[in-house]
């Protein structure tokens, strides 16, 4: 069978409402796109749109049919809902294509958007600027000349295209008035070329002037001149700039008669002292000055929200989705670059071009950007200036970033926050538009949407959190009364009360009251302007979060009783994530920060092999050339150290020499807590990640063990068993050091069994073995070593076995782990969800598992790539897709149930079930997943209507 019969029969097979892309096709026939689409146009057959196009046609004349009053968006939900994968704009592009002649009205909410929205602080740090340009803009009769000043690279270009911009959108020029930009530092050494393209000339004015020609100002009549490096501009130049600014007169170069009238509005910028670089007479005929502060002198949040900013620019600009490790962000942060956004902006583009070029050739749709590839970029290595920023105050303001070709507003997923203390921003709910509008544009479907919706609200709820002062824990409530309205202040003081007594919620972040105050404050205004509230993801939050949400009408009513306003339900559902983000607890993650160093290139190869072994990211490598200065490598170290640090502390290892003191030297500059280890090798530090990757590890425990492993014992060792453990204490007579080593092991581990015994005893052996058909050894503790093959022996020691094993709390520990909460929380368990197509619900299901820390990254891609091999479907409608367990951090499960059936594999699944589960936890696993080998159960949670009920049932029969 040929490719053109192969590609047929494939196509016969198809869903009419979501036919196969050209891409689709050629994945599935192991082809290139352009082959596929050559073979389809040789057959005469349509690409996908065209060959869903009839089928959309009936389906819409069928639904207009039924009720004529539809608009647009319930049209695209009644198709959702019938099947098809669709968005609004095409449904949009349908009606306007079709010669149908009901075309539905669409009532929308038209939100203007500011030209100055989308420049970071406009709402910040550069408030007054914007004030300031709007002031110019408007003034009568044709706004004020105004000159901008600051650094280079702040973005006084961009600024300037911000005014010209407002300009037209107020109307003060016309819209289709070009923006003249004209910078004189490009003609600074030749000052008669520079005015005579700046002015024009008259015909023989100078040897080559030919023929009379008008210049830039002219160019610009009637609209809006910006020049740039204005101080470039030599003394004649500004006399004529100043004639044009007084009395909108000048002449070209060699008139001498009548002059020419224009009418412009002025802006100039310049990095340079205009008071000593700018003519008096010049700077008196511009009355508006803009400074633009320099990044340093910018809030960091706002240098955050640029660098994901930039960061978004560039997938965009290769269109790869682009994974950034939260450390990048934040080495960036703490950067000064002396170039200031420039440099940052070109930083940027560095790193990512290296990490564009390490992924060509590879099977990866994501590019990923880690530590290793900011620290090797050239611009951050040079001139390693720290800003002067709390680094645990930058952490509570960023996290880990994928950004998607072309979803815009990347920056939206940081918290807004401002120089206020208070980070919700006043225009909450127009975000939501605002991001809702663009999505819909991009031609994303529904469904889409909601989600990427859904993890920007949810976001910004779970990293509410005020920047307090170390004096003050808790902002009280009572001192927003200058912000807030004193009577919804008590308002939210009764719902704090009522959180705590009524609903017994007796651990809540206090700080989202802090929110909610403000938040409240700014709805009554809102609603009473008649301005729209739209939370399109009303009914996720209300299956939910359902007893948040009855907790939030309440407060909806108690609102309206008080300010006499009418609540809307999807305001409710606001509230309710309020609610919902003061009663959840967080648990924190930092760790033991590694760093390696060594002479050479010794520390990068060690770190290269760790990170492939044990798949992490967190070691730090510093290579010391034998022909740089140890003065240089400590202030490299005291520089990464600020960075590496999370508050738990620094393992350093290092090889020889005058290292042996880094650790010190940092403890003495920065306050940080350290550890140093000489003479490393490969396997220790492994031992040092491993120990370093499990969070309740400290820095003491894990150096104890570092030193116990080199002169006192290997690492133990245990492979997966259903017997239970126990531990062999062992003494010369079995009677003396074997008694205490017994006791202190059972006062640490009361679950655990511990045999006593002697070396003397001729039987040994045989009792060992008489243990071993009942038991898993994990250990012999004792003052002997018995030589017995297969089992591990620890010399005693009374300090080890309170801090020396940390092997043992892992391993013992983990036999208690039958605990179902740590594996089925109930928000991993979703509800009627309308998502329709099998990829599609996979990325969320992982992306839930990702986000809530249970899975790494690479988790997505492992089951997908499972489920190409073979569709994980079982009888009675359930599918079961799972990736591998090496890249899980965590165990869990998320069980989806289908608002419609979808296709998976050989049939059509109502339930989806993925489990994520570590190599020990698989029995556990297996005995939560045995429930759904049951087919009347499975029949049974189909039939459910209540997300509640789905929850208990699901919840009490893992339990069972």
């Amino acid at each position: 069978m040929d490719l053109k019969e192969k590609m047929l029969g494939v196509i016969r097979t198809e869903n009419i409402k979501d036919p196969f892309t050209d891409v689709r096709l050629a994945k599935m026939l192991s082809t290139t796109r352009e082959q596929i689409t050559i073979l389809r146009k040789e057959l005469g057959i349509g690409n996908s749109r065209e060959r869903r196009k009839p089928y959309l046609k009936k389906t819409i004349e069928t639904i207009v049919k039924g009720n004529s009053k539809l608009n647009i968006t319930e049209i695209t939900k009644k198709l959702m809902e019938s099947g098809f994968d669709i968005s609004r704009h095409v449904v949009e592009e349908f009606f306007s294509e079709s010669s149908m002649d009901n075309i539905p009205d669409e009532e929308e909410i038209v939100v203007q958007q500011d030209p100055f929205a989308n420049l970071v602080g406009h709402n910040g740090s550069l408030e007054n600027n914007v004030i300031q340009s709007k002031s110019a803009i408007l003034y009568p009769p044709f706004g004020l000349a105004t000159l901008i000043i600051g650094e280079s690279g702040v973005g006084k270009t961009q600024f300037a295209e911000c005014m010209y911009n407002f300009a037209k959108q107020k109307k003060v020029i016309g819209e289709t008035i070009p923006f003249i930009v004209f910078n004189c530092a490009d003609y600074s050494d030749n000052p008669q070329l520079l005015l005579s393209l700046l002015y024009g000339y008259k015909k023989g004015a100078f040897t080559g002037a030919d023929s009379d020609t008008e210049g830039i100002v002219e160019h610009a009549n009637n609209g809006i001149l910006f020049l740039d490096e204005i101080h470039r501009l030599p003394p004649k130049g500004q006399e004529i700039l100043f004639s044009i600014l007084d009395r909108g007169q000048f002449r070209r170069l060699g008139e001498t008669k009548d002059e020419r009238k224009v009418k412009i509005m002025f802006i100039g910028a310049t990095t340079e002292n205009i008071e000593s670089n700018l003519l008096l007479s010049f700077r008196r005929r511009i009355p508006m000055i803009i400074s633009i502060p320099s990044l340093h002198e910018r809030a960091f949040v706002e240098k955050v929200e640029i660098i994901y900013d930039f960061f978004q620019k560039e997938c965009n600009r290769i269109n790869v989705k682009i994974f950034v490790e939260s450390k990048v962000i934040e080495i960036l942060t703490l950067k000064r670059f002396n170039g200031n956004i420039g440099q940052l902006k070109s930083t940027i583009q560095v790193v990512c071009a290296r990490a564009f070029m390490k992924n060509i050739g590879k099977d990866s749709e994501i590019i990923s950007i880690g530590y290793e590839d900011i620290l090797e970029t050239n611009s951050i290595q040079r001139d390693f200036i720290l800003e002067d920023i709390n680094i645990i105050e930058i952490r509570n303001h960023i996290q880990d970033m994928l950004f998607i070709p072309f979803i815009k507003n990347r920056a939206s997923f940081i918290k807004d926050i401002q120089n206020n203390e208070y980070s919700v921003p006043e225009d909450f709910y127009r975000q939501i538009e605002k991001k809702y509008y663009d999505l819909i544009k991009l031609n994303i479907n529904f469904s889409e949407v909601e989600e990427i919706l859904w993890t920007f609200i949810s976001n910004k709820f779970s990293n509410l959190e005020p920047s307090l002062t170390a004096k003050n824990k808790y902002f009280s409530l009572t001192e927003l009364v200058s912000i807030a309205d004193k009577d919804i202040i008590d308002l939210v003081k009764k719902v704090r009360l009522q959180l705590i007594k009524e609903h017994m919620y007796n651990e809540i972040n206090e700080n989202i009251f802090i929110y909610l105050a403000i938040h409240l404050d700014e709805t009554v205004k809102r609603i009473r302007l008649k301005q729209p509230i739209i939370n399109i993801n009303l009914s996720k939050i209300k299956k939910d979060f359902a007893k948040e949400y009855n907790i939030a009408l309440q407060v909806g009513n108690w609102l309206k009783e008080l300010k006499d306003v009418e609540i809307p339900e999807d305001e409710i559902g606001f509230i309710a994530m309020y609610i919902k983000a003061a009663i959840q607890n967080r648990t924190p993650k930092n760790r033991v920060g590694v760093v390696v160093v060594s002479h050479g290139k010794i520390a990068t190869e060690i770190i290269n092999v760790v990170r492939e072994l044990l798949n992490v990211t967190f070691p730090v490598a510093i290579d010391m050339p034998l022909d740089e200065s140890p003065a240089m490598i400590y202030e490299k170290i005291i520089g990464i150290s600020k960075i590496v640090d999370e508050g738990r502390g620094i393992l350093f290892l290092v090889d020889m020499g005058s290292l042996v003191n880094v650790g010190k030297i940092v403890t003495e500059k920065l306050g940080i807590q350290t550890q140093t280890l000489d003479r490393v090798d490969l396997l220790t530090v492994i031992e040092a990640v491993r120990k370093a990757s499990i969070p309740e590890n400290n820095l003491n425990e894990i150096y104890a063990s570092l030193v116990k492993n080199r002169y006192n014992y290997p690492l133990l060792s245990i492979e997966e068993t259903s017997k239970p453990i126990a531990i062999v204490a062992l003494c010369l007579t079995g009677e003396g050091t074997a008694y205490h080593i017994r006791q202190a092991i059972e006062k640490k581990y009361p679950n655990v069994t511990v045999f006593q015994v002697g070396v003397m005893d001729d039987h040994l052996r045989d009792k060992i073995q008489e243990i071993q058909e009942k038991f898993k050894i994990l250990a012999i503790i004792g003052t002997i070593n018995p030589e017995i093959e297969g089992i591990n022996f620890v010399v005693y020691d009374p300090y080890l076995l309170n801090n020396g094993i940390r092997e043992f709390d892992v391993i013992l520990n983990s036999e208690k782990g039958n605990d179902l909460a740590s594996f089925s929380k109930e928000d991993l368990f979703v509800f009627e969800s309308p998502i329709t197509a099998q990829k599609e619900l996979i990325e969320v299901m992982c992306l839930l598992l990702i986000n809530k820390g249970y899975v790494k990254k690479e988790f997505l891609q492992s089951v997908l790539r499972r489920e190409e091999m073979s569709p994980t479907f079982m009888k009675g409608g359930m599918a079961i897709p799972h990736g591998e367990s090496n890249i899980v951090n965590k165990s869990a499960i998320v069980v989806v149930k289908l608002k419609q059936p979808m296709t998976w594999g050989c049939g059509k699944a109502n339930i989806v079930c993925l489990p994520a589960f570590k190599i020990n936890d698989k029995k556990i696993v297996k005995g939560l997943l045995k429930p759904f080998l049951n087919l009347d159960f499975v029949e049974g949670l189909k039939d459910l209507t209540d997300i509640n009920q789905f929850r208990e049932i699901l919840f009490a029969k893992m339990k069972d």
